[in-house]
């Protein structure tokens, strides 16, 4: 029985490493922590060409836990850090859909996501020749 119990627990923390790393390794991923209301979540944000996905780090779930178009999401305001060595952390305050919640994650990484916002393609439904 407790050899059964081992092995599970021993493919969970595989499992969950495994998560992490291709989670990690995707072409614009980045590190950050999310903040709605209660308490923060340590996690994974990766840019979609239509979303940005937010994976927490203490889960198995392939899917993302929070996910915001596009489109419909815009930085409110944003905090420099004080340090401006490598690895400083700054924070965003954004909007999704009349919901505020808050990004904490490198500057350059803020600077990165700011600009995929911006350069969103036209809205094909509200583009019209005049």
């Amino acid at each position: 029985m407790l050899i059964v119990v081992a092995v599970v627990a021993v493919g969970l923390l595989v499992l969950f490493f495994w998560r992490l790393r291709t989670l990690s390794h995707r072409v614009g991923s980045f590190e950050c922590a999310l903040f709605e209301g209660k308490r923060w979540a340590s996690g994974i944000a990766t840019y979609t060409r239509d979303h940005l996905d937010f994976y927490e780090v203490v889960s198995l779930s392939l899917r993302p836990s929070r996910r915001w178009a596009r489109r419909e999401m815009d930085i409110l305001a944003r905090e420099r850090p004080v340090d401006d060595g490598p690895g400083a952390l700054a924070e965003a305050r954004c909007s999704y859909a009349g919901t505020e919640f808050q990004i904490a994650a490198e500057d350059g990484a803020l600077d990165g996501l700011r600009s995929w916002l911006e350069a969103a393609p036209p809205d094909p439904s509200t583009s019209r020749i005049v």
